[in-house]
Parts: structure tokens; sequence; C-alpha cells
């Protein structure tokens, strides 16, 4: 008994020893290939250009390397462990039960089958069942979402009694698919067991015969019945990894599409380094599509800013502005008209020598959760802490990053919640100054600032932008005022341009865009009897 109890540990030590080394070297290689899918993700991402122009793109990829890789994480750590062990585990069982009652093994083996066979079928009918109801429910849903957003039209045609009729309906319609989805759930496996609790019963009545006839001995019958009871985990675990395998590959397929899909900018192989901005940007005839939809965003749209001056780009729609800015910096490529600067085609322009030379402050991007001092040295560690510091003074930014609790070593939290608009935009303008940029591409907070806080960034234009060309997305009217051109985007098409006093007399929309954003001419210029804007 003594050996048998040191045989029955050592058996519990290596067992445990083989499982545990089995898992984490699974967990080694999965957590290796995660990794290395994620990286992948990453520098694809950076390759797709429209990603950076279209907010879902962005969202598409942080889908992909969270949501999607996550649950390849889990499924190929489970697919690893269980398809590889738990078929073995079963194998080893059903071969005990040949061994110890070959006729009985059999009668074990049909008589699963055939609850695998009738079970199956149930779970298909029930599950089929509860997706349609699933799908009943959620059109309800719409429905009753759409009737609340119908109030202003309910109380003008007095409608109150009519659609209450319908919110009722709707909301009958969704308990009744919500009922039937929950009953075939509350069926479907209460059936099973059942049918596999009747199929155990009957081989018990069977396994008992065979005992009373004396053809197999007590102890047989005990390593039968608690092999029997064994299959029970493996199998679990293997139609649990069958049902979940959907889902899985379903994410499979979503990360390697998008690790497939084509980047819309690339580098060509003779591709000339281009020097600092010294004569003229030219827009020549540039159309450019939304990615994903296909709608015209910029159509034909020609303009030249000479070197040194400071460029306005209004309209009111934000995509079409800021198709023009990713148009500079190659984050995207128009499929007609040309950008040149002095004269070179962009495209036959190293991506590094012309970013190089261009810095971009948008609102969407002004800080990140990093410390205060690697926000505006982006960690390169060619700028050192007194040239930060220069930048940060120059931006008005250096009194305010002291008061903070570590000083430039601050970490400025998630999306800068920490930190006010101004603030914010005051540490993007010293990330740009700090680099020297010849060309400048600043959007404006359209928050409200506070007086000192305009003072504070008018200083800065003052004493940084002169002898650089800027290309201002405006929010505030004194830089509308200072810009030497405003260029006006209506529908993708260049509407107007010229300085702001020209076209508050020539053109209606800037009239109308002014009066909308800053009540400019309210009263005045342009101006109906009631005040507003003709």
């Amino acid at each position: 008994m003594v050996r048998l109890l040191l045989l029955a540990i050592t058996v519990v030590a290596i067992r445990f020893g083989l499982l545990f080394l089995s898992d984490y070297g699974v967990t080694l290689a999965v957590l290796e290939a995660l990794t290395r899918l994620r990286r992948a993700i990453y520098h694809h991402t950076l390759r797709l250009g429209p990603l950076a122009f279209r907010t879902v793109g962005a969202a598409e990829a942080v889908s992909v390397s969270t949501r999607h890789a996550e649950v390849l994480h889990v499924g190929l750590h489970r697919w690893l462990t269980v398809s590889l062990r738990e078929p073995v585990k079963l194998g080893l069982l059903i071969a005990l039960t040949f061994l110890v009652s070959f006729w009985l093994a059999v009668a074990l083996m049909l008589t699963a089958i055939l609850v695998w066979m009738i079970g199956s079928q149930v779970a298909a009918y029930f599950r089929a069942q509860a997706c349609a109801a699933e799908g009943e429910s959620a059109s309800q849903l719409v429905l009753i979402q759409e009737s609340l957003t119908l109030m202003r039209l309910i109380k003008v045609f007095l409608m109150e009694g009519f659609n209450q009729r319908r919110v009722e309906d709707h909301l009958a319609g969704y308990s009744a698919g919500q009922l039937l989805r929950h009953r075939a759930e509350a069926l479907a496996r209460p059936l099973i067991f059942a049918l596999g609790l009747l199929a155990a019963m009957i081989l018990m009545l069977v396994a008992g015969l065979v005992i009373v006839s004396g053809h197999l001995s007590i102890t047989n019958t005990l390593v039968l019945a608690s092999s029997v009871i064994a299959m029970y985990w493996p199998a679990q675990a293997i139609l649990e990894l069958r049902r979940d395998l959907p889902g899985i590959r379903n994410s499979a397929n979503a990360v390697f599409q998008f690790l497939d899909r084509q980047g819309g900018v690339n580098q060509e192989v003779e591709a000339e380094m281009v020097s600092a901005l010294s004569r003229s940007l030219q827009f020549d005839k540039v159309s450019v599509r939304e990615t994903g939809t296909g709608r015209k965003l910029l159509s034909r749209v020609s303009f030249t800013i000479k070197a040194g001056q400071r460029i306005g780009i209004v309209g009111a729609d934000d995509m079409e502005k800021h198709a023009l800015v990713y148009l500079l910096v190659r984050f995207l490529d128009p499929f007609e008209g040309e950008i040149k600067l002095d004269g070179k085609d962009l495209r036959w322009v190293t991506l590094d020598s012309l970013r190089v030379q261009i810095g971009i402050i948008l609102q969407n991007s002004l800080v990140f959760n990093d410390s205060v001092v690697n926000n505006i040295g982006c960690g390169d560690p060619a700028y050192n802490q007194q040239r930060i510091t220069e930048a940060a003074k120059i931006a008005h930014a250096h009194q305010f990053i002291t008061k903070l609790p570590k000083g430039y070593e601050t970490p400025i939290g998630e999306l800068g919640h920490a930190l006010n608009s101004g603030e914010q935009f005051r540490i993007a303008l010293a990330r740009a100054i700090l680099r020297e940029p010849a060309i400048l591409v600043i959007e404006e907070p359209s928050s409200r600032l506070e007086d000192n806080v305009k003072h504070m960034i008018d200083d800065t234009y003052q004493r940084f932008l002169p002898e650089r060309t800027v290309i201002f997305l405006p929010h505030r009217l004194s830089t509308i005022r200072s810009c030497d051109q405003i260029i006006i985007l209506n529908e993708g098409k260049l509407e107007a341009a010229g300085k702001h006093h020209e076209l508050v007399n020539s053109s209606d929309i800037y009239r109308h865009l002014q009066y909308m954003e800053f009540n400019e001419f309210s009263g005045t210029v342009g101006a109906g009897p009631d005040g507003k804007i003709d």
C-alpha cells in the first residue's frame, strides 16, 4: 500500500510538472506570436497613410491591435493546449475502457456517438431559433430608438396616440423575441444534459447486468466508471473550443485583412532629398477622395503659397481642410493633380527630407500620455533639457510647466485631460518650435481661450513665425486678419481667395462663415433686417 501511495504521489508530481511546463511553454510561444503580430500591426499602420486621415481608420487599427488581437491571444493559447492535449487524454481513456471490457466500450462509443448526433441537431435547431429571435429583437429596438428621435414631429402633428400604439407594438415584439431567445437557450442545455444522463443510466444498467452475470469484476467496473467520468472534462474542453472557433477565425481574418491592405503612400526608389522651402509651394489641380466612401473631398484645387507667407484655410467641412494638410506631408496622395515644393513633385521627394521641414499642430493630437519633456522633445536625444526649456519659454509654456508637481517630468496623463486646451496647445507649439521647421501648419483651438492665453499665443506668433511659411486652420479673428491670403473651400472646391477685408466685401460664403463663428457682421456688412447674414 505504501508503494502504491508513493507511486501515486510520483505520478501526481510528474503530471503537475508536465502540465506546468506545457502551459508555460505555450504561454511563451503565444506571447511571442502576439508581440510580433502587434508589432506588425503598428508598422503597417504607419505605412497606411489614409488611416491618419480618417478617424475611423485609426479606430480600426486600434480595434485590430486590441480587441481582435486579444481574441487571438486567448484562442491561440486554448488551441495549443486543448487541441493537442485533450484529444490525447480522451484517446487514452477510451483505450483504457477497451482494455477493461471491449463490448462495454463499444456500447459506450455507440451511445456517445448517438447522443452527440442527436444533441448537435437539437443544439443547432435551438441556436437557429435564438439567432432569429435576437435579430427580431434588434430590429424592434431600432424602431423604438427611431420613435424616441421623432418627438418634434410627434408633437407638431399631434401624433401622440398613434406613436404610442407603435411603441407598444415594438415593445411587445421586442419582449416576444427576447422571450423566444431565452426559452431556446433554456431548453437546449438541459435537453442535451438529459439525453446524456439517460444514456449514462442505460449504460449503468448494462454494466450492472454484466457484473451480475459474472463477466466483469468490481475492480474493473470501478476502473471503467472512473474512465467514463474522466472523459467528461476533455470532451467538454474540445466542444467548447469548437464552439469558439468561428469567433477566433473572424478575429484572425480581421487582423490579416488589415495587414494585407495596401498602403496609400510609397516612396519612389529614385526619390530625391529636398531642401527647405525657398520659393513656393504649389497645389496644381489637386483632387482627393475620402478613403472608404469614395466621396470627393477636393476637386481640382489650385493655388500657390509663396515662401514666408501666412495662409488661412477656412471652410465648413473640417475634412476638406485637413485633406490639404495631409497632402502636404504625404499622409495620402492625390488621385489627380500635383503638389510641388520649389518646383519638385512631392511624389519624387524622400519622405524624411519632406517631413523634417514641416511642423504640424492639430487639435486631435496635441499631447500624449507621457512626461512633459517627452511631449516636447518626443524622446529625441538630440534635444537636451536646455533647448526644450527655451522652446517652452517661447511658447509661454514654461511658467505653468514649472508649477506642475514634477515640472518637466510630470506625466501629462491620457489624452492630456489634466491640462486645459490652452496649455495643451502651448506644449504642441513648443514641440514645433524646438524643430525650427520651414513650414508650419497650425490648427488653432476651437474652444474659448482666456484673454491672457490669447496674448501669449499672439506673442509666440510674433516671435517665431516671421520668415516662416505658415498655414493656419484658424479659429480666432486676429489670426485671420494677420493672414496674407485666405483660401475658402466649399464642397471640395476653391471658392475664393484673398485678404480678409477683400473677402468680407466680395464673398457671401466668407461672410457667412465669419458670422457663424464670430458673429462679426451681425447688423453690419451683408446683414438682413434681423441682424443675420442674408
